[in-house]
């Protein structure tokens, strides 16, 4: 899946003049090309008359109905052409979120270029289009652990695993582990749990979609998604230019969406060359799986109360996940020997209305919990990444973009 794209369009040389070794400086008036600009030295002229000097163009956004866009044009270059820079999601570009989507670099690209050519008519005619550069793709790809509950117990688990230069940098914010430098110019790989991070974001969303329209379309979307999310491991890579042009990949945007028109994996292959030093770490190494977290789930599901505010309280369920967790620890009978009848037999009941059963309950202690080798368990099943029902959207732009 086509998580990420970062491009750079540089300027036609002739609208470029080097000043020392290597600084290449726009040839005209920034402020003349539609863009927001600011300055990095204000002070009063002779006359007292405030005086903007050494312009520049800010960081930026342009947005869809979804999402926004990231610009900003450099009109000073070091070793490259003043060029301008778009950062952006494809997929919440096109439908509002990035649960799963498609792995089209052309479409995402299009749609990309398509938005500055409305915002910035006058900036694009000093554009080389047909030079553009991809300055990195993120391809993502899922795999489905058998319940939510398991994921941040995988995580800690990979949070421990490295391989040569691809060390976890142990940065585990809850829900993600990060192997290498968060800035490599080459390769950078992360994973974390998709379904927490779509909660948060609707949160947020909710709060914002009352006044803004975009958020309220950007909800709608990744609303109808969520489940989707639910108990997926998103492994994502993060391939950057220099990486591609050193192993003969082209940086050139419509010579890399050449090469996937030949190759349509090609996302998926270069997904695999940036994971397989940590899948090649977890080769042999097992995971210990119990039923406890589906247990909880379960208890979860039918014990739960709201409160005046509207929040689901789930104190309920955890009060008899953990009598569950003491038989299964100390037994059936001893725990029925050290506690009162009453408050025994009522908790049994409890645990049977929610679908245990009694006889489960007498044998949970002599359960054994199942060993599974790790790379089976987090097997990611590329043909299985998408709803049945998905349609990939379409962009209101089409190549050729510019003459």
């Amino acid at each position: 899946m086509l998580d990420h794209l970062r491009l750079s369009v540089p300027v036609f040389k002739t609208y470029a003049v080097e000043r020392g070794e290597g600084c290449f400086y726009f040839e005209g008036d920034i402020l003349s090309l539609g863009l927001n600009c600011a300055a990095r030295i204000v002070k009063h002229d002779d006359d007292g008359a405030v005086k903007a000097q050494d312009l520049y163009a800010p960081y930026d956004t342009l947005g869809t109905d979804f999402s926004d866009m990231a610009v900003k044009f450099y009109d000073k270059g070091i070793n490259c052409l003043p060029y301008l820079e778009l950062k952006a999601s494809p997929l919440k570009l096109l439908q509002g979120h990035n649960v799963y989507g498609f792995e089209s670099i052309e479409l995402g690209a299009i749609e990309m270029l398509g938005l500055v050519i409305d915002a910035f008519p006058k900036l694009c005619a000093y554009l080389d289009f047909a030079n553009t550069q991809v300055l990195h793709i993120d391809t993502t790809y899922m795999a489905t652990l058998p319940h939510q509950n398991l994921v941040p117990k995988v995580l800690e688990y990979l949070s421990n695993i490295s391989s040569g230069h691809a060390k976890s940098q142990n940065v585990r914010y809850q829900n993600y582990v990060r192997w290498g430098t968060q800035n490599s110019r080459y390769i950078g790989r992360k994973v974390y749990g998709k379904f927490e991070e779509v909660e948060n974001q609707i949160k947020q969303l909710k709060k914002q979609a009352g006044t803004d329209q975009q958020a309220l379309n950007k909800l709608n979307a990744i609303s109808k998604a969520k489940d989707f999310a639910n108990a997926k491991l998103r492994f994502e890579a993060r391939i950057c230019k220099t990486y591609l042009s050193k192993n003969n990949y082209p940086t050139n945007l419509f010579e890399l969406i050449s090469l996937q028109h030949k190759q349509p994996k090609l996302l998926q292959n270069l997904w695999h060359i940036a994971f397989k030093p940590i899948f090649d770490a977890l080769e042999g190494e097992n995971m210990i799986f119990f039923n406890d977290d589906k247990i909880l789930e379960l208890l979860k599901s039918k014990l739960f109360t709201v409160t005046k505010k509207g929040n689901i309280s789930y104190t309920k369920a955890f009060k008899a996940y953990q009598f569950y967790k003491t038989i299964k620890s100390d037994g059936y009978e001893n725990v029925r020997n050290s506690i009162s009848k009453s408050t025994f037999y009522d908790n049994i009941s409890l645990l049977i209305s929610c679908g245990l059963s009694k006889a489960y309950l007498q044998n949970l202690h002599m359960q054994k919990p199942k060993v599974i080798p790790f790379v089976r368990f987090c097997e990611i099943d590329f043909d299985n990444q998408l709803p049945a029902d998905y349609v990939e959207p379409v962009s209101q732009y089409q190549l050729p973009l510019v003459a």
